[in-house]
């Protein structure tokens, strides 16, 4: 019975549709072991001085789209494996790259595989390696991959390595694994990032991983007295808004090389025996290393997604026609055009103050002339009424306004009696 509510309950209210994804970001890089070498031999300003990454993976997609995908079974890091075309004029061999939208689709090589597309990215590199006297790695995996669905942008990084065996046999670490998932729907982002170490042997000692979150105590002390110091892997999350971040931090052994040559008891041979016979500017060769760094297992997974803009459905409605209004006046500027902003000092249309129109609607008196005022009409015709009146009585005292004392008329003589 309420096995047949529940559906009856799904039915009734199902789950709401995930919106589209709109623009989106993602990346992914996954290295099963990294080599970090310290030492003063080599002038880099730079800590480490030398690196080496062994089947390392690495991809990106973004909204465009654009898509990039690396994998290198031999990484020497980004400033020299991108940096060799700007210095020497030619590309760092060991490594297989595909793009889009410029191309290669992809690209394979021994050990490594890489493809590029609009909507999914990915990168793959495994094979045995093994750098003499330092490491050697079986059953080595390394997978980087960046994808974007209709409702989702997903991006995963996970490395997996059956045994490591470091420093000819003195260290062994078997069943490695690491993951990292970030996810973005475009409302939040989600992930998660975890790794599994299943065993550590140290000098033919098993010490069996059975705390995922610290190394037995008893593991610690067999590495002490070899002058390595081990640093426990940590996985973490963050979120923020859309986006999410995974990241696990491998393993960590730090060698000191120093101690380890006492322990093993080289320190006497090559400084004692061998340095002698040496040039005195080949004698530092015999101590090439301060310290080195091995990490096992170093994943990173980033995604952000937004969502896609709905589009606005067209209006059906007529577009209601504007009132007509009375003439403009002759100072307005003209109206905009459709689309266009609003200029500095003049006000939108709908809202321009009303103005005095031109024309009356109803009649004028006979002293309302548009644009002068009537008392500066008056003012006129009086001084031309002065006028004239003044011009009449002057012409009249020139050409007969005083009496002839003979008694004969005065004024213009009429010519037009002969």
């Amino acid at each position: 019975m309420r096995f047949a509510l529940v559906v009856v309950l799904l039915l009734l209210f199902p789950a709401p549709a995930k919106a589209d994804i709109g623009g989106f970001t993602l990346s992914a890089k996954a290295t099963p072991v990294s080599v970090l070498l310290h030492t003063q031999l080599l002038p880099v300003p730079a800590e480490p001085q030398g690196e080496v990454h062994l089947s390392y993976t690495q991809t990106e997609l973004g909204s465009g789209p654009i898509g990039r995908s690396l994998a290198s079974s031999l990484w020497p890091g980004a400033a020299v494996g991108t940096g060799l075309p700007q210095l020497l004029g030619f590309a760092y061999p060991v490594q297989a790259n595909a793009a889009h939208p410029g191309g290669p689709a992809g690209e394979e090589k021994s050990g490594m595989r890489a493809q590029a597309g609009a909507a999914r990215a990915e990168s793959f590199a495994g094979a045995r390696q093994e750098v003499p006297f330092l490491v050697t790695l079986d059953g080595l995996a390394s997978t980087s991959a960046s994808a974007v669905t209709a409702t989702e942008a997903r991006s995963t990084a996970v490395t997996s390595v059956q045994t490591i065996t470091l420093l000819s046999g003195l260290v062994v670490l078997s069943g490695v694994r690491f993951e990292s998932v970030a996810v973005s729907d475009g409302n939040k982002g989600s992930g998660t990032s975890a790794f599994s170490v299943a065993e550590v042997t140290v000098l033919g000692q098993k010490f069996p991983i059975t705390a995922p979150d610290a190394p037995p105590e008893a593991l610690l002390k067999a590495l002490a007295p070899l002058g390595v110091t081990l640093t426990w892997p940590e996985s973490t999350t963050k979120f923020e808004g859309t986006s999410a971040t995974a990241k696990s931090r491998g393993l960590a052994l730090a060698v000191d090389v120093k101690a380890l040559r006492a322990r093993l008891g080289l320190g006497g041979i090559l400084d004692g025996i061998v340095a002698p016979l040496l040039p005195e500017e080949l004698a530092p060769l015999l101590n090439p290393l301060d310290k080195m760094e091995i990490v096992v297992g170093d994943t990173e997974a980033v995604a952000n997604a937004t969502v896609a803009a709905p589009l606005t459905p067209p209006d059906n409605n007529p577009v209601p026609q504007a009132p007509p209004v009375g003439p403009p006046a002759l100072d307005a500027p003209p109206a905009p055009l459709p689309g266009t902003p609003p200029a500095a000092g003049i006000n939108p249309p709908g809202v321009t103050p009303p103005v005095a129109q031109v024309a009356r609607s109803g009649p004028g008196s006979l002293l309302d002339f548009p644009g002068v005022p009537a008392l500066l009409v008056l003012t006129g015709l009086g001084v031309a009424a002065a006028g004239a009146f003044g011009m009449r009585s002057f012409g009249a005292f020139l050409l007969g306004g005083a009496p002839c004392p003979s008694g004969h008329p005065t004024g213009v003589p009429d010519l037009r009696n002969g």
